[in-house]
């Protein structure tokens, strides 16, 4: 049984209109869940891919400049 009151109205769900109350609940929370899910892969993806480009263009860089750089 689900409650729900709004503006002092009191609704009741029970039977098939609860369960279908909890399955549209279900569906939006399991969709949400798979969203988050895909933008934190998404978000994982795109920082290694990052690193993978940059760190390496750091070493060589200061490798550089430590073979040509100034020597008091």
């Amino acid at each position: 049984m689900i409650i729900i009151t709004r503006n002092g109205e009191t609704t009741v769900l029970t039977g098939w209109r609860e369960w279908l109350f909890k399955i549209i609940v279900f569906l939006a929370a399991v969709l949400l869940f798979g969203v988050i899910a895909f933008v934190m892969f998404g978000l994982a993806v795109t920082i290694g891919a990052i690193a993978l480009v940059v760190i390496p263009a750091l070493i060589i860089v200061g490798l550089l400049g430590t073979l040509f750089g100034s020597r008091p």
